[in-house]
């Protein structure tokens, strides 16, 4: 018998007991593996912001309105090239479920000024900046909800108050980034039409003409609001997503600390199966020794028992986290907090490896002092 075949023979020595170690490595795995893959997600949505952008808000709350006047005043600053209004809608699509992508209401003939990333066909754009109930939605959404240039949609308001439903037209399609593609733009003028409050944004975003100007413009803005009736605050795109981010509490910490009491469960509950079933086997063991075997291939063979039970249960966990969010709609189920969450190559790497090691310990203690123990006394253990 070859050394795998052994190998494979003992780990189903005890079928139940392997295979229920096996799902909870994979259980343990899973979770590790969700938790970072999200992280990296966010780190993702965070390195896409442009450096060259600005968002200024309002000092107090995110939710004040910024008067309309400011950007003219944004505009004469030296160093800004572009500024458009964003205020967010929040509007339900359809139902709640299908409501997996954020609404801004906009100034179409800046919009695409500032975010110089994204592209759309031109005929389209004119289309869209002429119509005042005309949309722009991204490619990744309008191809999951079948939508087409033409197409009618209606936003029923959910937290903004507004006299009536609005009733949109899809006259771009755009392409950009995940989280670009996740959003749809329309009038801020049709938006102001209906909540009759005209003359206010919710943020304006602005676009520099170099990184130097970053840190100049931030301040001269602030600077020129800061005894209104509506001070601002001024950051950069990084920075204002980081804020969203923040709210989630310090992700990569609370990640840290539950990845290390996972592999410290792991490595009692493998050690403790390990340990029982070396212990079983003390008597074999001294008489593998007894017919030539050397200690060394003793204690590897051992330490591969395990490995195959926690490395199979790892791959199992990494592979189920990678299915599983391959088919979720995370957009939906998040309401377009999170639009995509993908477990890597590396990532499903790294949870291989913990579970290499944890098998490596976990068998290893065990093995070394089973493979230590005097021939004599090996035959006369009873187990």
């Amino acid at each position: 018998m070859s050394y795998a075949g052994f190998t494979w023979k003992n780990v189903r020595r005890n079928t139940r007991r392997a295979i229920l170690t096996m799902l909870s490595v994979a259980l343990a795995v899973f979770v590790m593996v969700t938790l970072v893959s999200f992280v990296a997600q966010i780190d993702r949505n965070v390195n896409e912001a442009s450096p060259l952008r600005l968002i200024t808000r309002h000092a107090v709350s995110l939710t004040n309105f910024l008067p309309e006047r400011y950007r003219a005043q944004i505009e004469r600053i030296p160093g800004v090239v572009a500024v458009t209004e964003l205020s967010w809608f929040g509007g339900i699509y359809i139902d709640e479920a299908r409501t997996d992508f954020a609404q801004f209401a906009c100034d179409p003939r800046t919009l695409f000024d500032v975010f110089t990333e994204v592209t759309i066909p031109p005929d389209q754009k004119e289309a869209f900046q002429r119509e005042r109930t005309a949309a722009v939605i991204g490619r990744s959404k309008a191809e999951k909800h079948r939508l087409k240039i033409g197409d009618r949609i209606t936003l029923r308001p959910r937290d903004i108050p507004v006299a009536a439903p609005l009733e949109l037209t899809i006259r771009g399609i755009f392409e950009g980034t995940i989280n670009n593609e996740a959003q749809l733009f329309f009038h801020r003028e049709y938006l102001e039409e209906v909540m009759g409050r005209p003359g206010v944004a919710g943020t304006y975003w602005i676009r520099v003409d170099s990184v130097d100007s970053v840190s100049r413009v931030s301040e001269a803005i602030d600077a020129l609001f800061q005894n209104t009736d509506a001070p601002t605050k001024t950051e950069t795109e990084r920075a204002f997503t980081m804020g969203f981010v923040s709210m989630l509490g310090d992700l990569k910490q609370l990640v840290a600390t539950i990845s290390s009491a996972i592999i410290f469960s792991l490595l009692l509950v493998t050690g403790n199966t390990m340990a029982m079933s070396v212990r079983e086997r003390i008597r074999e063991i001294a008489i593998l020794t007894s017919l030539g075997f050397r200690r060394g291939t003793i204690f590897w063979l051992l330490v591969a028992e395990g490995l195959l039970i926690t490395v199979s249960g790892g791959l199992l966990g990494c592979l189920s986290a990678r299915l599983i969010f391959g088919a979720l709609d995370l957009g939906a189920f998040s309401q377009g907090f999170f639009q995509q969450v993908t477990v890597t190559g590396p990532i499903i790497a790294a949870g291989l490896a913990v579970s290499a090691a944890v098998g490596i310990v976990s068998a290893g203690i065990p093995a070394y002092r089973a493979a230590s123990v005097p021939v004599a006394e090996g035959l006369r253990y009873v187990g």
